[in-house]
């Protein structure tokens, strides 16, 4: 089937299925049909041949490469779809407990996996990175699923998540995680806040007596928002950075050791990011927002972000392209906003699909990057399930390792 013939099975299925478990208004349909479009990604593009349940990285065009972070956000996808009722929960057991195999079975070290992988052979792709950042995303994947289906597929995934050997990655003299491991050794560390949050609850929750440490010790940039707010900024100012913990770990209600609020700290992010685009309606007509790591005109680029950000104010960049993930990930911290620029969304020509919105666009430049990446798509179906149905809150943060991990890294009920 072309794209063309998948969206308008899709629009036929979003348009006669009735949903009978929640209350919705005419504000929350534009919601629930990119929800399930976004289901629609990952149920339709999984390896079934080859390495069963690997995630492509990004469609139509990088197929044949797959992504550890984005197979973690498909098995988060199968219990959102269970959950709304987009798929049998069996079948989405089935698929996550064959994907758990598949992951117990590819190359990895110390428990860890890389970044990306051939979906054919299991083996690593190229010689990228050995990862901190996509592994967690992974486990979270894994842990929300096994949570939610029980039974061998918790077992599974609690096997996979004990086996990651925190202490490898871990600087004991700068006091802070690496990144990354190449072929030359390992690279950088998460020495600022970033999207990083979740891999101290990982660590924590595995017992390992320096996670706390680490935790504490990363750099926190203390800056003002457009509406003269204090919060902690990323350093490259991208709304992904302030949403992809969240979109595992609830952290409303709970603030740190040093009494910090993070849940609240992306609410003021997310209006940041609003109201920096709004003082720039050249670039940013319409009241469109949602600056993060995208497909931009000629490539692609991590550092699309607001202001402020790390060196000075010089690491975000805004041209013009904004990515409708980057407004619906925010939409458990901003929801009217969320609304709002959604149906701004919708309204640009060319810029839905058969899996939903596509990527990014540029406003004043009339392009539109027809792809779909898989953690984009993950990062708004988790969100919004969160927002609806807290589903992915309640399965991953509800297991009692990543209880016991909040509390050994000092995180209090505090409201």
């Amino acid at each position: 089937m072309t794209f063309e013939d998948i969206y308008a099975q899709r629009i036929a299925e979003m348009g006669v299925r009735k949903r009978k478990y929640m209350k919705l208004s005419a504000r929350d349909t534009p919601v629930i049909e990119e929800m399930r479009a976004c289901f629609g990604f990952f149920y339709d593009n999984f390896y079934r041949h080859g390495q069963f349940g690997l995630m492509p990285d990004s469609l139509p065009d990088i197929k044949h490469k797959s992504s550890i972070a984005s197979t973690g956000f498909m098995l988060a996808a199968m219990a959102v779809g269970a959950d709304f009722g987009w798929i049998e929960p069996s079948e989405a057991k089935s698929i996550c407990d064959a994907t758990l195999n598949t992951l117990s079975n590819i190359e990895r070290d110390h428990g860890f996996f890389y970044h990306f992988y051939d979906p054919v052979t299991g083996k690593r792709y190229n010689k990228c990175e050995l990862s901190t950042i996509d592994t967690g995303l992974l486990l979270c994947g894994a842990l929300t699923a096994g949570n939610y289906f029980g039974s061998n597929t918790i077992k599974m995934a609690r096997k996979l998540a004990a086996q990651a050997d925190w202490e490898y990655f871990y600087d004991p003299d700068r006091k802070l995680f690496h990144m990354a491991r190449y072929d030359n050794g390992m690279q950088a560390w998460w020495d600022y806040y970033a999207e990083q949050l979740v891999l101290y609850v990982l660590a924590a929750a595995n017992d390992a007596p320096f996670a706390r440490q680490a935790y504490e010790s990363f750099g926190r940039l203390h800056g003002k928002s457009a509406d003269g707010t204090d919060f902690v900024y990323a350093w490259f100012g991208t709304l992904f950075t302030y949403q992809f913990s969240h979109a595992f770990v609830d952290f409303q209600g709970k603030r740190d050791g040093f009494g910090f609020d993070w849940f609240t700290n992306s609410v003021t992010a997310t209006v940041n990011d609003r109201l920096f685009c709004a003082s720039q309606p050249y670039l940013y007509p319409n009241g469109i927002w949602g600056l993060t790591s995208c497909a931009v005109p000629g490539g692609y680029k991590g550092h699309i972000g607001s202001s402020p950000s790390g060196n000075d104010n010089t690491e975000n960049l805004s041209e013009g392209t904004v990515a409708p993930c980057a407004a619906l990930g925010s939409i458990v911290f901003t929801p009217d906003d969320v609304f709002t620029v959604l149906d701004e969304f919708r309204r640009c020509k060319d810029l839905t699909g058969p899996y939903g919105l596509y990527d990014s666009f540029n406003p004043t430049q009339g392009w539109v990057a027809k792809r779909y990446i898989g953690i984009d798509k993950g990062i708004t179906l988790l969100m919004c399930a969160n927002y609806y149905k807290r589903t992915v809150w309640k399965s991953f943060s509800s297991l009692s390792e990543i209880r016991r991990g909040l509390k050994n890294l000092g995180f209090t009920d505090a409201y």
